[in-house]
């Protein structure tokens, strides 16, 4: 079995489009990236049933809200205001160790000096299954 991953919204959503492809391995949404992505479908409950059958969801406990409210207070401190939902899916990732596979990889570097790894993949910006024009 492959790597463990932590795929981002933007990237799920080029997944599920077939737009990308995920390396072999386990892979794991957040459940921010659960929220965003349900709430543009049409049938919510069907979406979030069909994902929690492919991916494992991590649900915040006290360990990844305590992690997310010191990263927002030494990013805050360093004057950098970040979005809370990018914040709680890199403290995620943090918490739990896990590369995060994103296609936004400019909203989420200020997290990388605090632990978060991104994928491979996120850093190279392709994958082998390339976008569709």
């Amino acid at each position: 079995m492959g790597s463990r991953v932590l795929v981002d919204t933007d990237y799920l959503i080029d997944y599920v489009r077939r737009r990308a492809e995920l390396p072999e391995g386990q892979w794991f949404i957040s459940e921010i990236t659960l929220y965003e992505f349900t709430r543009g479908t049409r049938d919510p409950a069907e979406a979030k049933k069909l994902l929690e059958e492919e991916f494992t969801v991590i649900y915040h406990d006290n360990e990844i809200i305590e992690r997310a409210a010191g990263i927002w207070r030494k990013l805050r401190g360093a004057g950098l205001l970040v979005d809370d939902r990018d914040l709680l899916v890199a403290a995620v990732a943090i918490a739990r160790k896990l590369p995060l596979l994103t296609r936004n990889v400019k909203h989420f570097e200020r997290f990388r000096p605090l632990g978060l790894e991104l994928h491979p993949i996120s850093l190279a910006g392709s994958l082998s299954g390339r976008r569709e024009g």
